[in-house]
């Protein structure tokens, strides 16, 4: 069992959201708790948001919003887990981000 997984690759110099990805495995299941590692700051005025939704495709919620105030330890915790998650860029920054999520049993 991994307690990994990487999520698409962001780039922070166009507003998109990236692929959704689906949890529901162990330790990822719904309901359940993990962490969004980045592994560098958000540079510039950008704006990240990690949304979760039960079916992928519609009735996206915001789980977290980051920015680089919010970025300073390159983490956050995401709970309630979602079925599926992934992140969007609203507002344009610099450089591409190489999220990961980690699990937490």
């Amino acid at each position: 069992m991994t307690m990994l997984k990487n999520l698409p690759n962001v780039d922070m110099t166009a507003v998109a959201a990236q692929a959704a990805v689906k949890l529901g495995e162990t330790p990822f299941f719904p309901g359940g708790n993990c962490i969004l590692n980045l592994d560098e700051p958000i540079g510039g005025a950008g704006v990240l948001l990690v949304e979760g939704s039960a079916d992928g495709s519609t009735n996206w919620s915001t789980l977290a919003t980051l920015n680089a105030a919010t970025t300073a330890p390159l983490h956050v915790e995401i709970s309630p887990n979602p079925l599926w998650i992934r992140t969007r860029v609203t507002t344009v920054g610099t450089g591409t981000l190489s999220p990961t999520l980690e699990g937490i049993q």
